[in-house]
């Protein structure tokens, strides 16, 4: 067996030894559950706050941050020399060790690389060449923002508001400054790329508002046995620091994945190797043996499930309360009564406005969970029904372990030992973050979050459980529904109309692809300009060819980045913007289970000869030249910010305002509760406002979907989308994303992931990632000895499906499956043809995305990453 094989590291010119260190060691440190044991994690805690301490003991001050490197917004502080202008030697960058989402992993730690990088875009550039060329010269701001409005307006008059598309995938949010006041429902974030599929499974077991990422997720710090499916821990990375104190008491974790996740080399993990694709079929097994072995938690599923509600046999379609009961609401489902041997209607209470308050159900109701049998309806037809669970258990039992083996490469008897562990020890699944794999990943996710409800462990210390929220919210531009809201409480007209996307996939989270036939051809509506602001879209699209081709359709496109990303070669404008260091806001602590607050102020400008600027005041003076009136009616922005000193001020009194707003009505509600708030947040840049309270969901309150309750079969999908292609009841189908890999040839799955010392479209930039980087794809001893390749040698890999051929070098390891590759993402393949001097190593390596072939799964829009390529030694 040919052992695990790793990059090696050297030093690079302007990188110290000690500097180096520093950065290796910060991988070590926040590599969470990776490659040290679980019992360091409080120890850890305990000397970095003694570090932190110590510092400023020697003059430097902490200045509390939220890192955005990724999505999760991890706490961290920027500590600064006191009098000392900054720069990589005078500001560290470290956990926040207090922070109830305590990250700081690698890539978070290399944010002062990002800060003065060489390669940092500083001036406003104009295109002078073709699409796709990267020619460009430098223009000043008032020209670039002019020239923009200039060409927004024509747009306008000639295509409507709607011609105007924006995209983003982590700042939505703040396209929204512009995209609100204008008119335009056409912001479409990249959620298809990442996490899509999985918030279409927790909507279809937990329905609309318990769906977002974190919303609903594992009680970390409590959880005994762990099982990530598909999950590496290693965003949020505070998470892992959450988990470590788990497994400080013992708890255990399982890593399903086709490739061994860093955080699986920790004492006491356990990685299983399964085929892509395949997590369904595994996840349904041990479900399928869990009732076999009567280990689920049958009065739970009888009480808080939709498991025992009425559907018709052969279509899943719910059966509603006035089918079958004479006078009952059609917004009432069935259940059969034990007690009283009739049918009972099981319905939601709801107020004068329609919202939801609570259950409408009869005293008493026995519900049985085993029912099946003809029926007579109300007038007079005959139904062949039977409970949700008797469906989907004959599915999952269908899927024996010797089955599941079969498909997903997992010995039978290795499926049979998770399952009863799973529902014996305390188990929790864990609902996923990247999600969109092969096409057929919203199934799948689904099953991530429903087989926690075959444990009973809902709402529940160490189960799965609905987090807090910190209830803040900042100054901001929306839209809903046609109509607008500004940051003062201006209110105005949009025209109606969803997002294309929306459209086209109306459970999608985000779909930017969707749109390329409406940039290319004008169908249904034509849209002809594009926004990007902060996303490396040829790193997250799948099929770079096809986006590369509607690109080049645009009229206009306008990026908004601080790197010169490939997709910048494709834009005619280029507008340099600031980064999290040099924000401030308040805001709500993601991903944690407690309601908390934070502050984001790590008090550094850009660097000198950097002129970059808030990627809000870039909308709002797009706005003001475009369409003066929206910009001052609707936004209250009514004359030129020129200085950045000026839109601070202007943008940081309406962030202040929010907060001291927050703060009195904190007062309030408890006197002294907000003065509290306030003063932990000025004391270490966080603060709790409310406390999680267990047992809440679905027990005494509602969740989001039809019955209010976990459903086993969505009735959402069920009754909208069985002949869309998208069925209630998950079950697993063959990837339809790409040709399935010939066994044992030179044909193979490519699958991608990340890991926390480089992958993210920001740090993949920064030095230490020329040596903590994997630009390599990993191949299996196995796959390898058969077709005579080693460590080092270089490949040719080829799609199956596309044709598009790229060449990289091989790693082998037995930390990826046989008959796979695996390849990081956003460590390498960069084509910019900016001439990138001492950083053209990010040029190595291949970007996976460039052999998917795109394929977008129905009604959810969720894009498969994955692709399957051949394979020659060069």
């Amino acid at each position: 067996m040919t052992k695990n094989v790793e990059p090696s590291a050297a030093r690079g010119p302007g990188l110290s030894r000690r500097s180096f260190i520093g950065a290796a060691g910060a991988v070590g440190a926040a590599a969470g559950t990776g490659t040290i044991g679980a019992a360091v994690w409080t120890a850890a805690d305990e000397a970095i706050a003694k570090e932190v301490e110590a510092l400023k003991a020697e003059g430097w001050e902490a200045h509390p941050t939220a890192c955005m490197v990724c999505g999760g917004y991890c706490g961290l502080l920027a500590l600064h020399k006191k009098g000392e202008p900054v720069s990589q030697a005078t500001v560290k960058i470290m956990p926040n060790p207090t922070h109830p989402q305590r990250g700081c992993c690698a890539r978070g730690a290399q944010a002062m690389w990002v800060w003065n990088h060489p390669q940092r875009l500083k001036k406003p550039l104009k295109r002078t060449g073709e699409r796709g060329e990267g020619k460009f010269e430098e223009i000043s701001w008032d020209q670039a923002l002019t020239e923009i409005a200039e060409r927004v307006k024509k747009i306008v008059e000639e295509h409507g508001e709607r011609a105007i598309s924006m995209t983003s995938h982590n700042f939505s949010g703040l396209q929204q400054w512009l995209a609100a006041p204008l008119g335009t429902p056409n912001v479409i974030s990249h959620s298809s790329t990442c996490n899509s599929a999985s918030v279409a499974g927790r909507r279809m077991v937990f329905g609309k508002g318990f769906d977002g990422a974190g919303k609903v997720e594992p009680d970390y710090e409590r959880c005994r046995l762990l099982l990530c499916v598909g999950r590496s821990l290693n965003c949020a990375m505070g998470v892992a620091a959450v988990f470590g104190r788990s497994r400080e008491k013992g708890a255990k974790v399982i890593f399903v994945d086709p490739r061994m996740p860093e955080n699986a080399m920790s004492s006491g993990a356990e990685w299983v190797p399964i085929r892509p694709g395949t997590d369904s079929a595994f996840l349904l097994s041990m479900i399928g043996i869990g009732i076999t072995e009567k280990l689920v938690d049958f009065e739970f599923l009888r009480r808080y499930t939709n498991a025992p509600y009425l559907i018709e046999v052969g279509t899943h379609r719910p059966i509603t309360a006035d089918e079958l009961i004479e006078g009952a609401s059609k917004d009432a489902f069935v259940v059969m009564n034990r007690a009283s041997s009739a049918f009972a209607a099981m319905g939601l209470a709801r107020d004068e406005k329609g919202a939801v308050k609570g259950y409408d159900e009869p005293e008493g109701v026995d519900p049985d969970l085993d029912y099946a049998g003809t029926v007579r309806t109300v007038d007079g037809r005959d139904l062949s029904v039977e409970t949700a669970f008797v469906r989907f258990s004959k599915t999952a039992i269908a899927w024996t372990p010797e089955k599941a083996s079969l498909t997903t490469g997992i010995p039978s008897e290795t499926i049979v030992r998770i399952a009863r562990a799973f529902f014996t020890e305390g188990g929790v699944c864990d609902d996923g973050w990247y999600a969109s794999r092969n096409g057929n990943d919203s199934p799948a996710f689904a099953l991530m979050s429903m087989i926690n409800l075959f444990t009973g462990q809902i709402d529940q210390p160490g189960g799965f459980v609905v987090t807090q929220g910190g209830g803040f919210k900042g100054p901001a531009a929306s839209q809903s529904g046609g109509k607008g809201k500004g940051p003062h409480g201006e209110s105005w007209k949009n025209a109606e109309g969803k997002a294309l996307d929306k459209v086209i996939y109306p459970e999608g989270s985000g779909t930017y692809s969707a749109i390329f036939s409406a940039i290319e051809e004008g169908k249904p509506y034509p849209i002809r300009a594009a926004f990007i602001t902060g996303s490396t879209m040829f790193h997250r699209e799948a099929n770079s060819d096809r986006m590369a081709k509607a690109f080049r359709a645009l009229e206009l496109m306008v990026v908004q980045d601080i790197f010169p990303h490939e997709v910048i070669d494709y834009a005619d404008y280029v507008l340099p913007s600031t980064f999290f260091l040099e924000g401030y806001e308040y805001g709500g602590v993601k991903w944690a289970l407690n309601g908390n607050v934070q502050l984001s102020n790590a008090g550094i400008e850009p660097p000198e000869g950097c002129n970059a600027r808030e990627e809000i005041w870039q909308f709002c003076e797009i706005l003001r030249r475009a369409f003066p009136e929206r910009a001052k009616e609707r936004l209250g922005y009514d004359h030129e910010m020129k200085t950045r000193e000026e839109f601070k001020n202007w943008y940081r009194g309406m962030m202040d305002s929010a907060w001291a707003k927050f703060i009195a009505k904190k007062n309030s509600e408890k006197p002294g509760e907000g003065d509290r708030i306030d003063a932990d947040v000025k004391a270490r840049g966080w603060s709790q406002v409310s406390a999680k309270k267990f047992g809440v969901y679905p027990q005494k309150k509602p969740f989001g979907t039809p019955t209010g309750k976990g459903e086993i079969i969505s009735f959402l999908f069920a009754g909208k989308y069985e002949k869309k292609g998208a069925s209630g009841l998950s079950n697993w189908v063959m990837p339809p994303a790409y040709t399935i890999p010939r066994p044992r040839s030179n044909e193979f799955y490519l699958v991608s992931g990340k890991d926390s010392a480089s992958n993210s479209g920001v740090a993949m930039w920064t030095w230490p990632s020329k040596f903590l980087g994997d630009r390599t794809v990993w191949m299996n001893p196995v796959d390898a000895e058969r077709l005579g390749i080693r460590t080092g040698d270089t490949v040719e890999l080829t799609s199956l499906d596309t044709g598009v051929k790229g060449r990289t070098q091989v790693t082998v390891t037995n930390r990826v499956v046989a008959g796979s590759l695996f390849a990081h993402g956003f460590a390498g393949g960069v084509r910019t043809k900016r001439n990138l001097g001492a950083y053209e190593w990010t040029r190595e390596g291949i970007n996976s995305h460039w052999f998917c072939t795109g394929y977008r799964e129905p009604v959810t829009g969720s894009l498969a990453n994955n692709s399957t390529v051949r394979v020659e030694r060069i």
